[in-house]
């Protein structure tokens, strides 16, 4: 799904409604430039170094496409619900009373290798969410208030507008204290500087009593009781409310995401948030160890793919490509059969059939998809799941259910014949022949058996392996053929017994067909959380919540 200015404010609660009943998020941006010094060799660079180089790229490049997709699982099918949303952001350029001057770096490179991919750059500048950061809400909000509440600073007057703002006090007493008067007066002005000095005059000798509102070219002043006047407040509270709400923009979904408290998922997320928090929390500091906890608070769970294709034993001779790429490549392979599917939501169909990698959203997409299939494959590999019982075994195991041998047949010897009876030619039984036992092999102990994902779905019921000893047998002569009277009536219910008695409880096990691959709170999950890999120095990796 596309998010644009237009239809941000429309489609935020639906946003916030797909982070509310994920599992996790992964996150994908585009930039306008990653290096500001290009020739700079980043190979052997210690790690402050490195990321001293990465803050001055994300404290002067932006953030222009931001892509976040959501995943939920669906036992109903035993795939993983997407949503994926591709978002434009663009700076505010005005708001209100702030105007927000932003200067920022482009890269041409990067610039190109957009352009290359379909990036709409007039969509990113006309239609491009606004935002503002923290401190420049906290700003705006003061400023606003105080207009709303007519707490403005006074201004001095200059001698050039002296004689003419003592003319409008006159205009306007006269117009209040006539009775003919209309109900309003306009004050022509020229620039801000002369409605500024009008606002302040009238706040200042009317506060209570008149009312001034700007207009084009004009300023208008009317007369106002105390029970309008208190109604006209309460009603610009709502308004500057809800300005200062919209004022946020994008930042309103970080925000969301923060507060979450759900699994962030990235590749080669360690750069990615650096421009994230740079552009829409606050500025980054200025040691490494400041970066991690800044990380930590704002997300406090973030996985990285990269890190995790490096280090899973599972993964091990698979990954050849760490790219985003490569490792797309590498989970649709032969090697995750069995892993779970991913299905894009019914309104988020656009990464269906097409491969639109470099969009942000896409590549979220992609990523968490990666993320979804690598952690299936380890749980697979490195995790011993017990077979589900049957239906059943579980009745049987509670009580509920007795074994009890099929005696219907055995008491219809007895029975007398009936009207209906036919003759039937069947073999007589011979006599069971004495066994001769074969020696029994000392037991062994079995190992724990692994189920993967596809063998919890498509598992079907092996033939019983016999557990007595193995039975020999003197050839039986042919029996005679004799006649034996059989009720209609008995067959049929035989045959219907006989379709009870094969009936497969597997189908109707009380164990879900289709079991999560893994958990985000099991152990092997957890130790690949708040783990980056760290690819601008030789220290390859950073741990969020060690030092």
């Amino acid at each position: 799904m596309e998010i644009v200015r237009e239809n941000f404010q429309r489609e935020l609660p639906y946003i916030k409604e797909a982070i509310d009943e994920c599992e996790f998020i992964a996150i994908d941006a585009e930039f306008s430039g990653l290096h500001t010094e290009p020739n700079r060799r980043t190979q052997n660079t210690t790690l402050e170094e490195g990321y001293e180089d990465l803050r001055k790229s994300a404290s002067k490049f932006l953030t222009i496409q931001i892509g976040i997709s959501t995943f939920k699982f669906d036992p109903s099918n035993g795939s993983y619900l997407a949503k994926p949303f591709n978002v434009f952001v663009f700076p505010t350029t005005l708001t209100g009373y702030s105007p927000q001057g932003r200067c920022f770096l482009t890269e041409a490179s990067s610039l190109d290798f957009l352009a290359k991919n379909r990036f709409d750059f007039n969509k990113w500048v006309y239609q491009g969410v606004h935002y503002m950061k923290k401190d420049e809400e906290e700003t705006y909000t003061r400023e606003r208030t105080k207009a709303v509440n007519n707490e403005m600073d006074n201004i001095a007057v200059d001698a050039a507008n002296t004689f003419w703002i003592q003319e409008v006090i006159q205009r306007i007493r006269e117009w209040k204290d006539s009775k003919k008067a209309l109900n309003f007066i306009n004050i022509q002005t020229n620039n801000a500087y002369q409605r500024r000095l009008v606002y302040q005059e009238v706040r200042r000798h009317w506060p209570t009593e008149l009312n001034a509102r700007g207009q084009a070219g004009h300023i208008n002043i009317t007369k106002i009781t105390e029970k309008e006047l208190e109604i006209q407040q309460q009603q610009r509270q709502a308004d500057l409310q809800r300005d200062i709400e919209s004022s946020r923009g994008f930042r309103e979904v970080i925000d969301i995401l923060s507060a979450c408290n759900k699994p962030i998922v990235g590749h080669n997320i360690v750069v990615d948030l650096a421009y994230i928090l740079a552009q829409f929390v606050g500025p980054l500091p200025p040691t490494v160890e400041g970066y991690k906890k800044m990380i930590h608070k704002t997300f406090p769970t973030v996985m990285d793919t990269k890190y995790v294709s490096y280090t899973a034993n599972a993964l091990k001779g698979l990954a050849y490509d760490s790219s985003l790429g490569g490792l797309e490549n590498m989970v649709g392979t032969i090697n995750f059969m069995g892993c779970p599917r991913i299905i894009p939501h019914y309104r988020h169909q656009r990464y269906l059939s097409r491969d639109l990698s470099h969009e942000a959203g896409y590549d979220s997409y992609i990523t968490g998809s990666i993320m979804i299939r690598m952690l299936a494959l380890i749980a697979k590999n490195e995790v011993v799941i017990p077979a589900p019982l049957t239906k059943l075994e579980i009745e049987i195991k509670n009580g509920k259910k007795e074994k009890r041998p099929n005696s219907s047949k055995d008491s219809k010897t007895s029975r007398a014949p009936k009207k209906n009876a036919k003759l039937k030619k069947v073999a007589a039984s011979p006599p069971p022949p004495a066994p001769v036992a074969a020696p029994i092999p000392a037991p062994v102990p079995a190992a724990p058996k692994k189920f993967s994902y596809a063998d919890m779905v498509h598992r079907q019921r092996a033939p019983a392996a016999p557990t007595a000893a193995a039975v020999v047998t003197a050839p039986v002569p042919p029996a005679p053929v004799v006649a034996v009277e059989e009720d209609e009536e008995e067959e049929e219910m035989e045959e219907s017994e006989s379709s009870e008695s094969d009936y497969d409880y597997i189908q109707e096990s009380d164990f879900p067909v289709h079991e999560k691959p893994f958990s985000w709170e099991s152990p092997f999950v957890t130790t690949l959380q708040n783990v980056l890999h760290w690819g601008r120095s030789s220290h390859g990796c950073i741990n969020l919540v060690s030092s």
